[in-house]
């Protein structure tokens, strides 16, 4: 994964961001969402010393719900349903809502050290967008042991333990969920994640 919060140089060290495993409450993970959630952290802590706080703001239109953990089981049910995938079209629709549409809008993000800010710009659409977004919200709020049902509430909170075993850091974060339902399933959704990031033996 390449940058997220600032532009690399050919003079950048050679760093690895992000979990390869990450452990959560006990459960190992290996998906996106643990490699990005890592990597901001990793990312924030490395360039920004004394950051504490990172947030993260879009719109989208898809309500959140089990379904985006796991995309390509999603997938596979329709297959395994007889639904007929006509590849040829659905890349025909896409590029069609890309023209009508344009592509997904970016995703803001804002660090800060306690209350003070300490940058703010629009993540690499390489790395992520707004439709991404979605897929990586829901694991959070798996990992705080929310219920599905209450993912779409406008206002949800929890905290998430993880450890990478690996490179022996462990992170703690208190999550601050906000999904404000616009107009015609379009949704403002924004995720403030309190990190503390240290090694541990």
């Amino acid at each position: 994964m390449s940058r997220m919060l600032r532009n690399e140089s050919s003079d950048d060290p050679i760093i690895q961001f992000g979990a390869r495993m990450l452990h959560v409450d006990g459960e190992l993970y290996e998906n996106t969402a643990s490699k990005f959630w890592s990597s901001l952290i990793d990312e924030a802590s490395t360039d920004y010393p004394g950051s504490d706080t990172v947030s993260l703001v879009s719109t989208a239109s898809v309500p959140l719900g089990v379904d985006l953990l796991y995309p390509v089981n999603a997938l596979q049910r329709e297959l395994d349903n007889g639904i007929e995938i006509d590849l040829e079209e659905a890349i025909r629709q896409a590029v069609e809502e890309i023209d009508m549409f344009g592509p997904p809008a970016a995703v803001k993000t804002t660090i800060f050290s306690g209350k003070a800010m300490v940058v703010s710009r629009e993540l690499p659409l390489e790395c992520v967008d707004a439709h991404v977004f979605s897929y990586l919200i829901v694991w959070l709020l798996q990992w705080c042991s929310i219920p599905e049902p209450r993912w779409n509430e406008e206002l949800l909170s929890g905290k998430i333990s993880a450890k990478d075993r690996e490179r022996k850091i462990s992170y703690l974060m208190k999550i601050a969920f906000r999904n404000k339902h616009l107009s015609e399933g379009l949704y403002d959704r924004a995720v403030v994640v309190q990190f503390t990031r240290k090694a541990t033996r």
